[in-house]
């Protein structure tokens, strides 16, 4: 009924779970990796089952509790027991999920510190409770998944006391090493900087402060070993822990490698104090809805971004009707042009200011004629209408998201033809690289430790506790305190994630990496918003530029 890392069938994901399966092949191959026993995931199943039922009734609490509540098999407990019984005490007992080969799910399940053999049963059934804790089942929601899947097996292994310990991950022909003096628990788990090293190809190491704490031999064994880790299992990742001298793998595996990303490119021309005005005018009518009925006219007369119109008291649909009859008329009259003519004249100006040379597309903008502000803030009004009913269906999250519904879907949605679906993500949106332009070109910046690579653009979203969640709207950056696993779940539709303390080490941005999202730790953010975090007011557009591992702040 169990396995241990020297079993052939622990090589196998989908019975040890990726950790296991991964530490198996490491160990199998040579490297030091602790003895371990491993309880395989057809085990956990009923346990997870269990708890789905429970959660879909009664929500995560309860589902944690039945699950505990389920009786330990008899056969199964007297197994570990026997099993288990060499392994030295105090041991641990880690989750070991399938879903766990993505760095997706990284720090997403429990770990337990200083087991007893006694304790074993509890703790592996804690594991199986772990799927159900709060963030963790938002982070299913948000990947669209049951708890169910995650497939749980569990690890138990001997504990150690090490004098340092951390991560290392290949970058391209580079290996970055982060540890800490003793446990990488608190590293990982985003609560301690660390110290970071990179090391070259020819072995030469880079990083003062961590040369100093880590000393230059060690950072030269971590990356050697995880360079052979790469040439003989495949492994571009790892955690690692040294105690006597001895260097254990505590976590190898392969995650998807960081792409190479350009940073923020900034046309000259965005540079003007009216391209920063458009800027603002595209920041407060983004998405689709906003691109096809305001952005035509709103681009003629920056200062619309200012103006508040208040919903219209018409039928939903009949105000998605009016909204596009108007906008096609006024949007005539902006360009002079016939109807078709200026909506391709209109498509074509856009895309060319979104694009690497928007000095064509200014000067066309420069020629229009300023819209009746009357009949623009008609037609917000009418649009008002339109966002707030979508909200109240539940067809978006709120009635800033939605802006990014397409004209035909709201309209269908409207008619109550169809029923809108569960909340979706609303993805990269088109407008951002401009918007980060703009930001950088006229922002404040500040500098951090690049986590992720890329550049994002998206609205400031503090996040001190668990409570400001809600606050989060999708495309937003996600900017907090510490890199904490528990924040995973926004990042599925975060357009970046910036941490003021933490290392890139941290689990949480490994789940950056894998969503493929730009991401900054240790930035001091207060600094170009003039405030310390719980204390931010008013709303910023932040411009995140991973690859350069800085931040520009505009307010928005």
């Amino acid at each position: 009924m169990l396995l241990t890392l020297d079993s052939p069938g622990a090589l196998d994901p989908a019975t040890a779970g990726a950790k296991a399966a991964w530490l198996a092949r490491a160990r199998q191959a040579g490297f030091a990796v602790l003895p371990g026993v491993v309880v395989g995931a057809e085990h956990a199943k009923r346990f997870l089952e269990r708890g789905a039922a429970e959660l879909a009734e009664h929500g995560s609490g309860r589902a944690r509790m039945a699950i505990t509540a389920t009786d330990f098999p008899e056969e199964l407990r007297e197994d570990l027991a026997a099993a288990t019984a060499d392994l030295p005490t105090p041991l641990v007992v880690r989750s070991s999920s399938a879903l766990e080969g993505s760095g997706l799910w990284s720090g997403a399940f429990t770990s337990y510190l200083d087991v007893r053999h006694a304790e074993l049963p509890k703790a592996v059934v804690g594991c199986y409770a772990s799927a159900f804790t709060q963030s963790t089942v938002q982070r299913f929601g948000a990947a669209g998944i049951s708890p169910v899947a995650a497939a749980m097996a569990v690890l138990v292994q001997p504990a150690l006391d090490p004098d340092f310990g951390g991560t290392a991950r290949a970058v391209g022909d580079d290996v970055l090493v982060v540890g800490v003096k003793g446990s990488p628990v608190p590293l990982v788990q985003g609560w301690d900087p660390g110290v970071q090293a990179k090391v070259g190809p020819t072995g030469l190491v880079q990083g003062a402060s961590a040369i100093d704490t880590l000393g230059e031999e060690l950072i030269g064994r971590v990356a050697a070993t995880l360079r052979r880790a790469q040439e003989t299992i495949g492994a571009n990742t790892c955690e690692w822990a040294v105690q006597s001298d001895t260097l254990w793998l505590l976590q190898v595996q392969r995650f998807a490698a960081e792409l190479a990303a350009d940073g923020v490119a900034v046309p000259s021309e965005l540079g003007t104090a009216e391209a920063a005005a458009l800027g603002r005018v595209i920041r407060r009518f983004p998405g689709a809805l906003g691109e096809s009925l305001v952005l035509p006219w709103a681009l003629a007369d920056p200062e619309l971004a200012d103006i508040a119109a208040v919903p219209a008291d018409s039928d939903p649909y009949e105000a998605l009707h009016g909204a596009v009859t108007q906008a096609a008329a006024l949007i005539a009259e902006v360009w002079g042009r016939p109807k078709p003519v200026a909506a391709r004249e209109v498509a074509d100006t856009l895309r060319i200011l979104r694009g690497s040379d928007p000095a064509p597309a200014l000067a066309r903008l420069a020629d229009t004629r300023p819209p009746d502000r009357r009949r623009a803030i008609e037609i917000l009004s009418l649009l008002g209408s339109v966002r707030g009913a979508l909200a109240d269906i539940d067809a978006v999250a709120d009635e800033a998201s939605a802006w990014h519904i397409d004209e035909s879907t709201a309209r269908a949605w409207l008619a109550g033809g169809s029923t809108p679906p569960p909340k979706a993500r609303i993805g990269f949106d088109r407008w951002e690289p401009f918007n980060a332009a703009i930001v950088t070109a006229h922002g404040a910046s500040v500098a951090g430790i690049g986590a992720a690579a890329g550049v994002a653009f998206g609205r400031m979203c503090v996040v001190t506790n668990p409570a400001d969640a809600a606050r989060f709207r999708p495309r937003d950056v996600v900017v907090a305190p510490h890199p904490v696993p528990g924040l995973a779940a926004l990042l599925f539709d975060a357009a970046a994630v910036i941490t003021t303390g933490g290392s890139s080490a941290a689990h949480l941005f490994e789940s950056a990496r894998s969503l493929g999202i730009p991401a900054l730790c240790a930035t001091r953010i207060e600094e170009v918003v003039g405030a310390e975090l719980d204390e931010v007011t008013g709303q910023w557009a932040l411009a995140v530029d991973g690859t350069a591992a800085t931040v520009h702040a505009l307010p928005w």
